[in-house]
């Protein structure tokens, strides 16, 4: 903006300057004028690139002082011949323009009125002592400053006071990336104010230490500090701010839509940000970081011209850095949500059926040993045990086949004939005896249910005859409104009050991660499970 002004009294003092033949009210004081505020102007732009502290102080009395050339330059340099080389729409667009990039709508607003009010005082004033004043062009005039500023101001209030910046994507797998997200952040932010330096500094919630990326003349490097030194700080963050620790001076944000208040002396006593005293930084820009899983700070310096622009636009890059370490977390917290559910189910699996049958091998080889003590012959239950020990090893090795395929896509089985094997199985392995009872028409289900509902009979049966001492099991199935109804009875002597209170955890965990239904209750004859699961949804 100072760069622009300075242009602008230029191109417009060089016009006069070439086109003396066009008749005007006053051209020597025009001339003498416009050069005064073109030194002005070169003055400002001066100090722009050198200070932002004056550049904002500056600013307020720089737009009231264009204001008054702008009416000025209006009125002594244009006549009934000069239409079109006026600089009036020229110079108001730049007094609006200015507002909204400086400040907001409001301050837009404020310039339009005051642009307005002033204008019209003029010319009227000018009128009554007997200037020419061509009052159709003046009204127009009115007309084109109010069109205009309409525009700004709407333009200005749909802008809102920040900017977006979009970081480029970080490589890497999501949910463990989030020290590329620190690096990158440091490159991206040096790249955008070509500073030389910048650091870091990250307080997470589940971490003992404060954690430091620092990026300069030596490259990246990184450190962990004690939390006694900046903890307090980056727990309790300040606004974006723009600081100078040995002139105690302060440029921040504020939350009245990014209005920024200046402070300098006593009233800037925490104009040093602890990080900065921490790395002996003198001037530079705070930028805070909030995120879920944590709070940190941003300083960047060594930076050829810092302006108060750039408050607004850090303040954006530090929302868009805590958005980004945001989808860290949750891609992070989905990740340990998934591998804890393949873990759950995978222990399930493994309790269900290889803890299980060792349980009941055991139990069988209890059984051989007195069979063998009472001097009969051994053979044909050690065929039998080595038959079942080679089925579960296959079922194991299934197990694992499925587990590295993962789904098996929308192949289809008959679960009546797969129980029917299971219960003929799992009669065999405990030695009691299994019933189905199934109505007529096919149960076609996905393998992937197949697969859980094998697993809740197994577990079942195992149960009844280890703790319920049973000695038949009946299973049944059947289709019903797209859910599937299992009822499993046996004949053992049931459970206590404490253990019904409690369900067997395996079989509860199985059908909550199906979505399911579980029932359990005790009867005369011994346990009566109902388990309801949704008809080919998969957990």
């Amino acid at each position: 903006m100072a760069t622009g002004r300075a242009l602008l009294a230029l191109s417009f003092l060089l016009v006069l300057w070439l086109e003396r033949h066009e008749p005007s009210r006053t051209q020597g004081i025009s001339l003498l004028a416009l050069s005064a505020y073109l030194s002005w102007a070169a003055a400002l732009m001066v100090m722009a690139w050198r200070s932002w502290w004056f550049d904002y102080r500056l600013a307020p009395i720089a737009q009231g002082v264009d204001i008054i050339v702008f009416l000025g330059a209006v009125y002594l340099t244009e006549s009934h011949f000069t239409e079109f080389q006026s600089p009036f729409l020229g110079l108001a667009a730049f007094l609006l323009i200015a507002a909204m990039v400086r400040w907001n709508w409001r301050a837009t607003a404020i310039t339009a009125g005051a642009l307005l009010i002033a204008n019209m005082m003029f010319g009227l004033v000018l009128y009554r002592i007997g200037v020419d004043i061509d009052l159709f062009r003046f009204f127009r005039r009115i007309v084109y400053v109010i069109l205009l500023s309409a525009m700004l101001v709407w333009l200005s209030m749909s802008r809102g006071s920040g900017r977006v910046i979009s970081m480029p994507e970080p490589p890497g797998i999501p949910g463990e990336r989030r020290e590329v997200v620190f690096d990158r952040a440091l490159a991206f932010v040096t790249s955008l104010l070509t500073a030389r330096s910048a650091i870091f500094a990250f307080a997470g919630s589940e971490e003992p230490w404060i954690e430091v990326r620092q990026i300069g003349p030596e490259g990246l490097t990184s450190r962990r500090l004690d939390p006694e030194d900046v903890a307090d700080e980056l727990l309790d963050l300040h606004r974006t701010a723009l600081f100078s620790c040995s002139k105690q001076r302060e440029l921040a944000e504020t939350d009245d839509d990014g209005v920024l208040i200046a402070r300098v002396g006593p009233s800037a006593g925490g104009a040093c940000p602890s990080l900065a005293r921490q790395f002996d930084i003198d001037e530079g820009i705070a930028v805070p970081v909030s995120c879920a899983a944590g709070s940190g700070q941003i300083i960047v310096w060594n930076v050829e011209s810092l302006c108060f622009d750039d408050i607004r636009l850090l303040s954006a890059f530090g929302e868009e850095i805590g958005h980004a370490l945001d989808r860290e977390e949750m891609s992070r917290l989905a990740r340990v949500e998934v591998e804890t559910g393949v873990r759950q189910a995978v222990a399930r699996d493994l309790h269900d059926s290889v803890a299980q049958f060792l349980a009941g091998t055991l139990f069988r080889l209890e059984a051989l040993r007195r069979w063998v003590r009472e001097g009969n012959d051994a053979d044909g239950e050690i065929d039998s045990i080595k038959n079942a020990l080679r089925r579960e090893q296959t079922q194991l090795r299934l197990l694992i086949e499925r587990l590295r395929r993962g789904q098996e896509g929308e192949r289809r089985v008959e679960i009546g004939d797969e129980l029917r094997a299971l219960l003929r199985e799992a009669g065999m392995h405990w030695d009691i005896a299994t019933e189905l009872a199934q109505p007529p028409e096919p149960l076609p289900v996905s393998v992937q249910l197949s697969h859980e509902i094998r697993q809740l009979v197994r577990e079942a049966i195992a149960n009844a005859a280890r703790h319920g001492k049973c000695r038949k099991v009946v299973v049944g199935i059947a289709q019903e409104d797209g859910q599937l109804q299992l009822d499993i009875r046996d004949d053992g002597i049931g459970f206590s009050e404490f253990a019904a209170a409690r369900r067997p955890r395996s079989i509860s965990e199985r059908v909550d991660a199906l979505g399911g239904q579980f029932h359990l209750r005790e009867t005369e004859r011994g346990a009566h499970l109902e388990i309801t699961l949704k008809s080919g949804e998969i957990a």
